[in-house]
């Protein structure tokens, strides 16, 4: 079963920003070409309003129409379950306080040296100090979220970021699939990204007969990344089948002119019953778009986001 809903937290979009340094709308926008809604567990003090402003701010004119694609998660878990997971250790997803807790903290410390100009080995000040410990307790409970939210409810699918993944990947030497970032191949692919489409255009994409198509194919994908494990294998190897996919769909509705015209000659011809030629031309057309539909569909739906795209 396909999950329908999306699950993110304020966490995921400043993971996000920050390490892409884009807008918080570009990765709701991707999302929710990939779910029908988003769902996001309620702020704290803090943040609150924080998704509403995000979409005023992108997208004033049409805020109202863009929150209906928005439901906080006490629409399908309890706050018993979320008050739960916040107090308990569970091994599986908690890496701050799970049995691998020193592969994870060696994780956060490399990503701060790296990222924030300083050396988290060595802690000077108490910024710095301040920036691990905040790194350290908010990627690991913001993993613990998302992973036993949407193991609670298969309706529900967690929305990591590359942080995410790659904490995860470095403290259980696991392997941990980000659908943003096979989104992001796909769409660097066809020289377009989904993230830079207006709200409007997303809306009209949702419309799409063949977004259910897109989905499907990009499931597919994602358990081939997932089994590939070599991102430049994955962009090679899918680079090739929409190309040869192009091609296939050119090739397989190419037209045969002599056939083409005698059947629009005769099935043209009057006659007193239905034209047999006319109904089978008919037949004929409409197997021959349910194949392509078949075949095709996710492919259409590429050409239509590619189209909204060079619109802008």
């Amino acid at each position: 079963m396909t999950p329908k809903f999306g699950l993110f937290t304020p966490y995921t979009l400043r993971f996000h920003t920050e390490n892409h340094k884009e807008s918080s709308s570009n990765f709701l926008k991707r999302s929710l070409v990939l779910f029908d809604q988003m769902t996001y567990i309620s702020p704290r003090q803090q943040d609150l309003g924080f998704l509403e402003n995000i979409i005023l701010n992108d997208s004033p004119k049409i805020a109202t129409e863009i929150m209906t694609f928005f439901r906080p998660i006490n629409n399908f878990v309890s706050e018993d379950f979320m008050n739960e997971i916040s107090f308990s250790v569970n091994p599986e997803s908690n890496m701050c306080y799970g049995p691998n807790r020193e592969e994870f903290i060696i994780f956060i410390k490399n990503f701060l040296t790296k990222n924030f100009g300083f050396d988290a080995y060595n802690i000077k000040t108490k910024e710095e100090f301040e920036i691990l410990d905040y790194y350290v307790s908010a990627v690991s409970a913001d993993f613990n979220f998302l992973f036993q939210v949407s193991k609670k409810n298969k309706d529900i699918s967690a929305l990591y970021t590359e942080l995410h993944r790659d904490a995860y990947t470095a403290t259980y030497q696991g392997n941990s699939v980000s659908a943003e970032r096979v989104l992001q191949k796909v769409c660097s692919i066809n020289y377009f990204d989904f993230g830079k489409l207006s709200w409007e255009q997303i809306f009209e994409l949702k419309k799409s007969d063949f977004l259910n198509d897109f989905r499907t194919k990009f499931n597919e994908w994602l358990i081939e990344y997932s089994e590939l494990k070599d991102e430049q294998l994955f962009e090679n190897k899918i680079n090739k089948y929409i190309r040869t996919s192009n091609f296939a769909f050119l090739t397989k509705n190419k037209p045969k002119l002599g056939k083409s015209l005698t059947t629009g000659v005769l099935g043209n011809i009057p006659l007193p019953i239905p034209n047999p030629i006319s109904i089978y031309t008919s037949i004929e057309q409409i197997n021959k778009d349910v194949k392509n539909r078949k075949d095709f569909g996710w492919l259409f739906f590429i050409q239509e986001a590619f189209n909204q795209f060079t619109k802008n």
